[in-house]
């Protein structure tokens, strides 16, 4: 049983992994999208129209799918002043107690988010903009980052369960 944690707890910090690099390509495609409207302006006095939208669904994209690493890598805030005397196994039952309650509130709200996905979906609302973007685009890559996260909390519990010394 041990075992079987410890290769899910890697299995969910590569799914990490993968949504980081989702999150990576939207930065490069939120600086690509910025030097295509600076060029468009500066050379012919035009614009694609939608850079403030695009580059608003690039940040949630970002945000979202680098949730899951950030939480693996241990650079999410924290505030440690109780954490910090425990060790052993009282530190890892800490541990998945705050991961269940994160899980309880992240699922709670991935929850709604979905809902109203398919409710997007299904209605086929769009954006405002003149490109009519379908909006179940930019709130599936949020529901993605938000279920990856979700998982990622799971790999944690299954980390403190697996190896509780090994908790930082």
């Amino acid at each position: 049983m041990s075992r079987m944690l410890g290769h899910y707890a890697r299995l969910t910090s590569r799914l990490s992994d993968v949504a980081a690099h989702f999150a990576m390509l939207a930065i490069v495609l939120m600086a690509g999208h910025i030097l295509l409207e600076i060029i468009l302006r500066a050379f012919w006095s035009t614009s694609t129209f939608v850079m403030d939208e695009f580059v608003g669904y690039e940040v949630a994209a970002m945000t979202f799918l680098g949730l899951g690493a950030a939480l693996d890598d241990k650079v999410l805030l924290r505030v440690n002043i109780l954490l910090l005397p425990l060790k052993g196994w009282a530190r890892a039952m800490a541990e998945v107690l705050n991961a269940v309650v994160a899980l309880a509130v992240f699922g709670f709200v991935t929850f709604y988010l979905i809902r109203q996905l398919i409710r997007s979906y299904e209605r086929g609302t769009t954006s405002i903009s003149i490109l009519e973007v379908p909006l179940w685009i930019p709130q599936g890559l949020v529901v993605i980052g938000l279920l990856v996260f979700c998982i990622q909390l799971t790999g944690l519990i299954a980390q403190a369960l697996h190896a509780p010394e090994e908790i930082e």
